[in-house]
This record gives structure tokens, sequence and C-alpha cells, in this order.
């Protein structure tokens, strides 16, 4: 009978440090994922910036007329397609919009700390208010 228990005993030793082993190898197998889409989060060109919103109708910088879709930003990113996300504690967070850059406005947003999104009502404009974001840029 105690040849039996202590059998039984080595085999729950045997089964239980497979399981840590099996639990330890997930965990690594998981932290690897996370690094991995951190790093590719990270090598992924963000710029972390201000958004706010604006209404004007008329003309953009580029010559086309103000509408949905479009948002100003730097010159030297006119054209290109913005994606905006909220930023997660440096994170990206959940995608605000895709915007085509068309437009400039005063010298923050001349100088890339700021992107103006249009939107075409002033209570739209007040409800987005300023937002921190994290914009990708496709060249």
């Amino acid at each position: 009978m105690m040849m039996i228990l202590l059998t039984f005993c080595i085999l729950g030793l045997i089964t239980l440090n497979a399981i840590e082993v099996f639990a330890a190898e997930l965990d690594a197998n998981i932290k690897d994922t996370k690094a991995a889409e951190k790093h590719a989060q990270m090598n992924t060109d963000y710029h972390s910036m201000i958004a706010t919103a604006y209404c004007l109708n008329g003309t953009t910088a580029t010559g086309t007329a103000t509408r949905e879709g479009i948002a100003a930003s730097k010159r030297e990113w006119f054209g290109k397609k913005a994606r905006v996300y909220w930023n997660d504690n440096g994170q990206t967070g959940e995608l605000i919009g895709e915007y085509t850059i068309e437009d400039t406005g005063g010298t923050p947003i001349r100088n890339g700390s700021v992107i103006d999104i249009w939107l075409p009502s002033y209570e739209e404009c007040m409800q987005f208010g300023r937002r921190l974001v994290l914009v990708e840029v496709e060249d």
C-alpha cells in the first residue's frame, strides 16, 4: 500500500512539474508575442500630436474644397494619408479616422505639433475638442 501511495505522489510531482514547465513556456510565448507587437508598433513612425477640429467652408491650401476626410497639417504632408489614433499612454488606441492632408493653418499646425481635422459643423468641432493623438502618415 505504501508503495502505491509513493508512486502516486511521484506521479503527482512529475505532473505538477510538467504543468509548471508548460505554463512557463506559455508565459514566455505570450511575452514574446507582446514584445514583437510592441516592437512593430515602435518601428512604425507615429507622431505624437494634438488633434483639433475646424469647420470653415472654403478652399484648402492645396486648392480643393473643404470637406469630410481632410485635415490640416504641415506642408510636407500635403496629399498624404494620415491615420489618427487615440494616444493611449504612448500606444495607439482606437482609430479616430483616416484623413488626407490638404490644408495648413497657424504655426502649431504648420510645424507639425497639431493636426486640424475638418468637421461639417461648429457643434461637432466643439464636441471633438482638443485630444492627444498618435498620427501615422503614409509615405
